[in-house]
C-alpha cells in the first residue's frame, strides 16, 4: 500500500506529550516567556484559538474607538468573518494581488478611509504582505494594523524580524494545521504597554476549560500525534476524514490556554527553528522547482525574505486543468489541497460592504482576483514529515501531467 503524506501536521513526540501531562497538574510552564524572546516582543498573551485573539483585539479597539470598519482580503479564511461580526464590527473586503496572493497594496489604501479601525493584514499561506508605508500612513490617519500570521509563522526578514511583530498587534494560531501546534490555541504579540495592560484583564476573566474538556484536548493531542504520521494516516484516512473541517464554522468559543498545552508548547518549540527551517527549504525546492512551467503562476517573493510556508501555493492558469493535476499529485501520495473555493464575498452573502456597487450580486464580480484564485488554485504540503524525495515525485508528476494537456 503506498503511504499517503498529510496536507499539514507538526509532529508531536511522545516526550512533548508526557511533558504536556505533566502541565495538568501545574500552570507554570512559561511558554508565553518563551515565545516572547523569540519573536523579540514585549508582551505575548496565550488564548484558545487565533479566533479568539483576533476578537479580543478587536473588542478592545473598538472601545477606544468611534470607528467601526475592518479592511481585509477578498481571498482567505471564512472565519475571520465571525470574530468581526461578534465585536460588532463591519468589514470591507480588498481584492487580492495575483503576484504575492496577499491584499492588493494599492485598492487597499483607496479603500482605507474616515471609518476604517483596523486594517487586517494576512500573511496568506506563509507569504508576508509588505506593510512598508502603512504604518505610517496608519499613524497619520489614526487606524490600527493588525498583522495576521495564523498561518506565516516562522516567516521572517533575513536577519530581521518575524511576521506578526511590524505592526504593534499580531496574532497567531497553534491550530493543528498550522506552522507550529499544540492542537489548539493563539498567541496575540504586542508592543504597546496601554494594550498589553487590558489584554491581560480581558483574559484574566476568560473561562477556564472543563475537566472534561481537557480531557478530550488530551485524547486529541494523541490522536493528532499520530495522525499526522504517514503510516498511521494511511491506514485510517477513512475514518481521520470524519474529524476534518467541511463545514462553514457559525460561533465560536473563548477561553484560557491550558497548562497542559504551555507544557507541551514549552517542549515542543524547543524544534521550531528546525520546523520553520524544513517549511522554508521546502517552499524554496518548489519554487525553483515549478517556476518554469508553462501554464502556472507561483507566488512571487522577494529574496530578502525566509518563508516558512503552511502550504506552498500555484495557480493552475486555465481553470479545466487544476483537476488534473491535483489528481496527478494525489496519486504520488502527497495531500495536495484547494484550500477555500470561495473567496468571502461569495461565501457571506449578506457581508456588510461598504462599498455600494459591492452589494449588486447581478453585476460583474467585484473581487475578480480574489474568484479567480478560488478556482485555480492548488496547495502542497511544506510540513517537516516531507522529504525531498516526496517533492520531487510531486515536482515530475506536475511536469507530466502538464505535457499530457
Amino acid at each position: 500500500m503506498k503511504l499517503i503524506y498529510p496536507s499539514a501536521g507538526t509532529p508531536l513526540r511522545l516526550i512533548d506529550i508526557v511533558k504536556g501531562f505533566k502541565g495538568l497538574f501545574s500552570d507554570n510552564a512559561p511558554f508565553e516567556n518563551i515565545l516572547a524572546d523569540f519573536f523579540k516582543t514585549k508582551h505575548c498573551f496565550l488564548v484558545n484559538s487565533g479566533t479568539t485573539a483576533l476578537y479580543l483585539i478587536l473588542k478592545i479597539l473598538k472601545k477606544n474607538s468611534n470607528k467601526n470598519v475592518i479592511v481585509m482580503p477578498a481571498y482567505t479564511a471564512p472565519s475571520l468573518i465571525l470574530p468581526i461580526k461578534k465585536a460588532g464590527l463591519k468589514y470591507k473586503l480588498v481584492d487580492i494581488s495575483l503576484d504575492d496572493f496577499n491584499m492588493d497594496k494599492q485598492q487597499l489604501l483607496k479603500a482605507i478611509n474616515k471609518d476604517t479601525l483596523a486594517v487586517l493584514v494576512v500573511h496568506m499561506f506563509g507569504i508576508p504582505f509588505n506593510i512598508e508605508g502603512l504604518t505610517e500612513l496608519a499613524e497619520r490617519e489614526g487606524f490600527h494594523i493588525i498583522e495576521d500570521a495564523a498561518s506565516a509563522m516562522g516567516t521572517k526578514l533575513k536577519n530581521g524580524p518575524y511576521v506578526g511583530t511590524f505592526s504593534n498587534i499580531g496574532f497567531y494560531s497553534f491550530n493543528r494545521g498550522k506552522n507550529f501546534s499544540t492542537t489548539s490555541g493563539g498567541l496575540i504579540v504586542t508592543s504597546d504597554k496601554k494594550l498589553s495592560n487590558i489584554f491581560f484583564q480581558e483574559i484574566k476573566n476568560l473561562p477556564e476549560l472543563s475537566i472534561k474538556g481537557k480531557a478530550n484536548l488530551l485524547i486529541k493531542t494523541i490522536g493528532l500525534s499520530l495522525a499526522v504520521r504517514p503510516w498511521f494516516y494511511t491506514f485510517f484516512k477513512p475514518f481521520l476524514s470524519g474529524f476534518k473541517y467541511t463545514t462553514l464554522h457559525q460561533d465560536f468559543n473563548s477561553f484560557c490556554y491550558t497548562g497542559f498545552q504551555k507544557a507541551l508548547g514549552n517542549s515542543t518549540f524547543e524544534r521550531a527553528k528546525d520546523i520553520f527551517d524544513k517549511r522554508v527549504a521546502n517552499g524554496l525546492f518548489l519554487r525553483d522547482s515549478l517556476r518554469d512551467i508553462d501554464g502556472l503562476r507561483l507566488p512571487v517573493v522577494s529574496d530578502k525574505w525566509e518563508v516558512a510556508f503552511n502550504q506552498f501555493p500555484f495557480i493552475v492558469e486555465e481553470e479545466f486543468k487544476r483537476d488534473k493535476i491535483l489528481e496527478a499529485i494525489l496519486n504520488t501520495g502527497i495531500e495536495a489541497t484547494t484550500l477555500y473555493d470561495k473567496p468571502i464575498h461569495k461565501v457571506y452573502h449578506d457581508y456588510e460592504i461598504i462599498d455600494r456597487d459591492s452589494k449588486d450580486k447581478k453585476g460583474p464580480d467585484t473581487y475578480p482576483k480574489s474568484t479567480y484564485l478560488s478556482k485555480r488554485l492548488i496547495l502542497i504540503p511544506t510540513h517537516p514529515l516531507i522529504t525531498r524525495k516526496n517533492l520531487q515525485k510531486v515536482v515530475d508528476s506536475i511536469k507530466k501531467q502538464v505535457n499530457k494537456m
